[in-house]
Order: structure tokens, then C-alpha cells, then sequence
């Protein structure tokens, strides 16, 4: 698995920010026991003020620019760390 994901998530709860991690091919079970996150089943639209792409999965690029924009509220921001959308499409890369 990719621990620098879970220290991102570290360092946004230092922030006193609520995080969900949301990734279809994690096990729960896993997660919890080796990293103490607990991922969210699914994702609702509407509901971000930041979108954090931080893994390639087929599943997102398959969603696409507009569906993943859809998780967010007005005005969030959709970091793409793995290039999984094209740069006009995200807000900020690495």
C-alpha cells in the first residue's frame, strides 16, 4: 500500500480537518488495523471542499473530470497527485 496517502491524511487531521478516504480496492479491515483510518464505503456529491486524487486506480480515470468535480462543493479545489486527470482539468498538481 501507499503509506505517503496515509500521511497526508495525518497531516490534514492536524489541521482539525475532517478527512474521508475513499478508495474501492482497500480492505476496511486492513486499513483500520494498519493504519487506523476508516475509509468511507462511497462518496456523495456536493459534499468536498477538496477532492485529493492520490491514487491512478482505472476506476477514477474512468470517471472523469465531471464526476469527480460532481464530490465537490462551489468553489472546492481537485488536487491531482497522480496525473490522473489532464492539467486543465485540476486545480493544482504536483
Amino acid at each position: 500500500r501507499n503509506t505517503k496517502i496515509i500521511d497526508i491524511v495525518t497531516e490534514l487531521k492536524e489541521y482539525e480537518t475532517q478527512v474521508d478516504v475513499y478508495d474501492p480496492w482497500i480492505d476496511p479491515t486492513e486499513a483500520e488495523h494498519e493504519y487506523g483510518i476508516t475509509p468511507v464505503q462511497s462518496v456523495e456529491k456536493n459534499t468536498y471542499d477538496a477532492v485529493i486524487l492520490a491514487v491512478a486506480h482505472e476506476q477514477f480515470k474512468e470517471m472523469g473530470a465531471t464526476a469527480i468535480r460532481a464530490l465537490g462543493k462551489n468553489n472546492h479545489v481537485l488536487y491531482d497527485l497522480k496525473y490522473v486527470l489532464s492539467q486543465a482539468e485540476s486545480d493544482i498538481r504536483l
